[in-house]
């Protein structure tokens, strides 16, 4: 039983010299202060005398009831853990007996309400390897033998994980109208495939040999048809086809190893400690739930760094989950870091498969065949690592395997958990800056990360938040009702019905939209967007961490969504946490500290500014208004913000609808006059007095909206004087422009004259229904370009309305002029 004995007594103290456990609890805060004020019982499946040691230790640095103590339930001592271990044995009937117990304590007083919690004690996370004729179900490393259990105290010891689930009120249970006998079994039945189900979700399948893993997928019915079809029409015998098929497969697949893993797990408990002050996580409970229901899990990440790999499958290895397999590009395929990548889970992807048709339907049967096997997944839906710090048009090619994955008969649910990752320091910014100034992206090499290894110093804070996560079938349920009946099955390749393409561009919109959702605010972005937005990037101490406090205030009032991580400290506060990455220069006078930001750090801070450009673009767009007229009012407000909100919503992912605007609006017009920096009333709006401070606050957030308006102009401006124009020629044309209007007004943000940045306004403007396509293939711009053209050039300041205008002319006078 629970009570302790001489044998507990006799390991108790070894076992804490060395052994060392993370605990997780499934409801956070929440659930902990729920268990501290009922009655607890424990449930395991393990009688093991160390487990019990290890759960002791868990509960108390928890502040939970002791494990080896009875809880007294009406007068009557019950014992604080039940085992329920997967056979019918003598210490099950106990558990079932106490569970009959309970129940009628509860029948008896129904004031009473004891939590039943399932408490799991995980040994290593290793999965075990698969038998040859087996399935892929899970190893059983929580019930071993003792001898076994010695040897892993001795070596995984340091890695014990401790899972406490969501707690069940018996309460609940006795409401129903089953007899006592009943509910225990259900009890004990729905607790026995909880453990299962944990024990999946924590280690995941079993692992296949990568050899047999090659024998099995090129004895799929699609390979083998795929490669008979490349024997056909490369000329070459099947052998051939065959040997080149299985080659691919060595390219791309995996070589798990949960050795490796639990190395890296040590070393990069070290690294992040060493490199950055802590890293905030969030949304990890919502995972491991789905996990705990037995869903396909595939993570979608933005992509900001090569950190991206390593931080992501750390955090989820410490949130209790299984690593996944990462989609890597094969250009990181290189000894020795290649290796050491596929030990860890990643699996490499060529950039293009066109004119491969074997390559990919090998690739297409592995990703299914993870699916299936139910390997978690993580890939990067931009492609590559952004070079602005703003999401990048995502590339559908995994996200379209991902649905056809459905389509080859997926049986397990699938749900896409979108994922942000910010830094306060991001190592590969000045690269970016280069790269994005035309010098070429430099090869991966050993040497490459050696250099950065040197480079590795405090980052600040790290942000990770799992986003909310999208439900795959219940998605194309929605946007496709009928896509079961395509189906396929066996030999036949996966299909690709009309409604896939528009589904996936769809999906993929959906899930960068949850990315940007999830985004975090942090000291060093927040003050990067105040000093851009200031003359010369300088202000004063005072102005700085007031500035601060109009965003923190405005994005913790008027949240940008529910997800999104808007720190909780003052302005003075965030300016303190961003002073200690050195990235701001600050002088002294008499008069106080000036903060500022040289030419080339300037260029570097819009890589963070633009991080969180997205959350605070609407409020930006109200204060351009009132900075713009003497008076508005709120229906004007929301109606200037409806004119523009299309555009900026696909170049920014902002997952607001159209009909959340006015509601939107009017909730950022009551923080902006709650905080000064507008007065009057919903019918008659002004900015603050030229002579208070709020007057130059609201100018500030006004200027986060400046370089988005002023590309729109260029484009605006340009339809109107050089229509009918080829979609080339106009972003030619608009990039030229924008390099001289930022060359006289010194805008210094690379994204200003992005051709990716161009085109999707472009392609907005043609979406809205702003633009037509003539026969030839040309531009024409509608009637109504010239009146939203007229309203964006209103919120323009003077110089720089000039400015374009009189370029668009010079730059469209014929020559010889």
């Amino acid at each position: 039983m629970a009570r302790a004995g001489w044998l507990f007594q006799l390991i108790r103290y070894p076992l804490r010299l060395i052994t060392k456990d993370q605990t997780i609890v499934d409801g956070g805060d929440e659930e902990l202060a729920t268990l501290r004020r009922t009655p607890v019982v424990y449930v395991m499946r393990s009688t093991s005398k160390a487990d019990l040691v290890i759960a002791q230790r868990a509960c108390r640095r928890m502040g939970l009831p002791d494990p080896t103590e009875p809880v007294n339930v009406n007068g009557t001592t019950v014992d604080r853990v039940l085992y329920l271990e997967q056979s019918q044995s003598r210490v099950s009937a106990q558990a079932l007996a106490a569970f009959k117990q309970l129940m009628s304590a509860h029948h008896q007083d129904h004031t009473l309400d004891v939590q039943v919690v399932p408490l799991g004690i995980f040994w290593g996370r290793s999965p075990g390897q698969e038998a040859r004729a087996g399935n892929a179900m899970v190893g059983d490393l929580d019930t071993t033998s003792h001898f076994r259990k010695f040897w892993l105290a001795l070596f995984s010891g340091r890695q014990i994980l401790v899972r406490l689930s969501r707690s069940v009120s018996l309460q609940s249970m006795a409401q129903t109208d089953d007899n006592d006998s009943v509910l225990a079994h259900k009890l004990a039945r729905v607790a026995r495939v909880h453990f299962v189900r944990m024990r999946h979700a924590v280690a995941g399948p079993k692992l296949s040999e990568r050899s047999e893993l090659m024998t099995q997928l090129v004895a799929t019915p699609a390979l083998k048809k795929a490669i008979a079809d490349e024997a056909r029409t490369k000329k070459v015998s099947e052998t051939v086809a065959r040997e080149r098929a299985l080659s691919y497969i060595d390219e791309i697949a995996a070589n798990y190893s949960d050795t490796l893993v639990r190395v890296l797990d040590r070393f990069m408990t070290w690294m992040w400690s060493r490199i950055y002050n802590g890293i905030d996580v969030r949304g990890g409970a919502e995972v491991r739930r789905l996990a705990q229901r037995g869903h396909e899990i595939i993570y979608v990440p933005c992509h900001r760094s090569h950190m991206d790999y390593l931080l992501l499958s750390y955090v989820i290895y410490k949130e209790g989950l299984v690593p996944p397999h990462i989609a890597a590009g094969v250009n990181l395929n290189f000894f020795p870091a290649g290796p050491i990548f596929r030990r860890g889970g990643a699996f490499f992807i060529r950039r293009s498969f066109r004119g491969n048709k074997l390559y990919s339907a090998v690739f297409r049967e592995y990703l299914c065949w993870l699916f299936q096997k139910g390997y978690p997944v993580k890939y990067f839906t931009e492609g590559g690592r952004s070079r602005t710090g703003r999401l990048l048009p995502p590339k559908t090619g995994m996200v379209a395997m991902t649905v056809q994955g459905m389509l080859r008969g997926q049986q397990r649910p699938v749900s896409i958990v979108p994922v942000y990752l910010g830094y306060e320091h991001v190592m590969e910014v000045s690269t970016y800056l280069k790269e994005l100034r035309g010098k070429a992206k430099e090869k991966e090499s050993m040497f490459q990360v050696l250099g950065s290894l040197r480079k590795l110093k405090n980052f600040g804070q790290g942000y990770v938040t799992f986003g909310q996560p999208l439900d795959l079938k219940e998605f194309l349920d929605k946007a496709e009702p009928q896509w079961r009946d395509s189906i396929t099955m066996g030999e036949e390749e996966p299909a690709r019905p009309k409604w896939l393409s528009p589904v996936v561009n769809q999906l993929a919109e959906t899930l960068m939209r949850r990315i940007n959702d999830a985004a975090a605010a942090n000291s060093v972005n927040l003050t990067s967007l105040a000093l851009l937005s200031a003359e010369h990037h300088a202000l004063t101490k005072e102005e700085l961490t007031s500035q601060l406090d109009v965003y923190q205030q405005l994005l913790s009032e008027v949240p940008y969504s529910q997800q999104v991580n808007v720190p909780k400290e003052s302005g003075k506060a965030l300016w303190q946490l961003a002073k200690r990455t050195n990235k701001f220069t600050i002088t002294e006078d008499t008069m106080g500290e000036v903060i500022q930001l040289d030419e080339h750090n300037a260029i570097a801070m819009t890589y963070y500014r633009n991080n969180v450009l997205h959350m605070v673009i609407v409020p930006a767009l109200v204060a351009t208004l009132a900075m713009a007229r003497e008076q508005f009012s709120l229906q004007q407000a929301i109606a200037h913000v409806e004119r523009i909100y299309p555009m900026v919503q696909a170049e920014l992912f902002l997952s607001h609808e159209a009909s959340d605007i006015a509601l939107w609006v009017s909730a950022i017009v009551d923080e902006l006059l709650r905080q000064g920096l507008l007065s009057g009333d919903a019918d008659e709006l002004r900015k603050a007095d030229a002579n208070k401070p709020q007057s130059f606050r609201l100018q500030l957030l006004a200027r986060a909206a400046n370089e988005t308006l002023q590309r729109y102009a260029i484009v605006l401006e340009l339809l109107q004087q050089a229509q009918p124009i080829a979609r080339a020629e106009l972003e030619r044309q608009s990039i030229t422009l924008a390099e001289r209007l930022s060359a006289i007004h010194g805008i210094n943000a690379p994204e200003f004259y992005d051709k990716k940045v161009m085109g999707s306004f472009i392609a907005s403007l043609k979406q809205q229904g702003y633009l037509s396509v003539n026969d030839d293939g040309d531009q024409v711009a509608t009637a109504e370009v010239g009146a939203l053209s007229d309203h964006i050039d209103e919120l323009l300041d003077g110089p720089v309305r000039q400015t374009i205008r009189q370029s668009v002319q010079h730059l469209l006078k014929p020559e010889g002029d």
